[in-house]
């Protein structure tokens, strides 16, 4: 690892691997998001008739050995996991030369992996064998064992420094919706301050199951357009009736920004902040007033050493949840006053749904992709706005914009909020 010279170090965006509901691999799902086309579909992955929810965001056409994955790791690993690595691989090879790393290179090479809910399925068949289906207590026989939840949780992470013999710091964050920044924020911070050299960062998340779909569903949480699933994800519509569960995974390679130069790395982004909060409001939601998002939100602007009205775009939380969205568009206009009506700010959820902790990954990529290619995926199903977001929310039609400076958040069951700030990878240079 390089000794940092005249303080932090700077971190590019260099490699970007994705498994959502609407593509897999960072052009068929950039495709998709900037055609507004959903993968919310009925739920085919066990039968949900008797349900009030029968709709998700799964994953489809995912054949883990053609990404790059063993037979031992696909026989092995719960389904978060193999999300995970196959993103890593898509990452690893989106960056270039990366899959070729010297022992020296590997051991100042990083994974740090969020998740929500990546042990629920795991967890659901232990806990249907065990009691043969809940008709009697749990009885374990001798020898038998049960792998503590901890290290399921764990695992996406584990299994993508394992793939990839990497053997430098592994971190494994469980900040719900937030995760997933929050693995990206770790890697940025371990980057910058010289732990390491490059990291895998992202999240991953599947629990499209009996249980998972369940206990949102009983806290009134999910949308119950059932018929119409495609349409159900509708961020800052009036007609909302709750978030879609999804699952998948996204990984970023983050980079020093002049070992990434020295070796001719496409650079997507420059990382220039993170930040994390907590609301020590409410398990569920925000205050109206947005207090604690707009306290996050002067802090990442601060660190980025950016200007409000310097900002492009906002990759907003937007999860189609009526309290979440009027909190947000009051932080936004709390910060940047009548600048906020100007800035563009669009939900990738409206397209895919809540993949939980994979979610802030996903959506750090579409902010990437974003300042890469200037052009603004839309939210769509937006078709009757919520006067209470009265903002830009791009609605159903990409967009054509100069980008320079873009913001991505995320807020958290348990009341964690985080934020990254993306820019151009020439802009800091273009600003001395």
């Amino acid at each position: 690892m390089k000794s940092i010279q005249n303080g932090q170090r700077r971190v590019v965006v260099t490699g970007l691997g994705v498994v959502a509901p609407n593509g897999i691999g960072k052009e068929d799902f950039w495709n998709a998001c900037v055609s507004g086309r959903s993968g919310i579909r009925r739920i085919t992955r066990f039968d949900a008739s008797h349900l009030t929810v029968q709709i998700a965001g799964e994953v489809t056409n995912f054949h883990p050995e053609a990404l790059g994955l063993t037979k031992n790791e696909c026989t092995s690993l719960d389904r978060a996991a193999l999300y995970a690595v196959a993103a890593a691989n898509l990452a690893m090879q989106d960056a270039g030369q990366l899959n070729a790393l010297s022992e020296e290179e590997r051991d100042s090479t990083g994974v740090a992996m969020g998740s929500a809910m990546a042990s629920v399925e795991g967890a659901e068949r232990l806990w249907a064998h065990y009691t043969n289906n809940g008709m009697r207590p749990p009885r374990l026989a001798e020898g038998d064992r049960i792998v503590p939840m901890p290290l399921l949780t764990h695992a996406s992470g584990v299994a993508v420094a394992a793939h990839h013999h990497l053997h430098g710091p592994c971190l494994a964050l469980t900040t719900a919706c937030s995760a997933g920044a929050d693995a990206i924020g770790e890697a940025f911070w371990n980057i910058s301050e010289g732990y390491a050299d490059r990291m895998l960062a992202g999240g991953s998340d599947s629990a499209i199951t009996n249980a998972g779909i369940s206990v949102f569903a009983c806290i009134g949480a999910l949308s119950k357009r059932n018929e119409e699933p495609e349409r159900a994800s509708r961020p800052y519509d009036r007609a909302r009736d709750g978030f879609v569960m999804a699952e998948g995974a996204g990984v970023l390679v983050l980079e020093e920004r002049e070992q990434a130069l020295a070796r001719g790395a496409h650079v997507y982004a420059e990382v220039l902040a993170f930040t994390s909060n907590c609301n020590s409001y409410h398990m569920t939601s925000l205050p109206e007033d947005g207090a604690p998002l707009a306290q996050l939100l002067r802090q990442v602007l601060r660190e980025a050493g950016i200007a409000q009205e310097q900002l492009d775009y906002i990759n907003s939380h937007g999860s189609s949840t009526l309290p979440n969205e009027v909190a947000e568009t009051a932080a936004y206009k709390t910060i940047f006053g009548d600048h906020a009506y100007r800035i563009p700010i669009s939900s990738t959820k409206s397209m895919i749904g809540h993949t939980q902790g994979a979610a802030s990954a996903i959506e750090a990529i579409v902010t990437a992709l974003t300042l890469d290619r200037q052009l603004i995926p839309p939210t769509i199903n937006q078709e009757h706005p919520d006067p209470r977001c009265d903002l830009d929310y791009v609605p159903n039609v990409a967009r054509q914009a100069t980008v320079n400076v873009a913001l991505t958040h995320s807020s958290g069951f348990g009341g964690v909020n985080s934020a990254l700030i993306l820019a151009r990878p020439d802009w800091r240079d273009r600003q001395i």
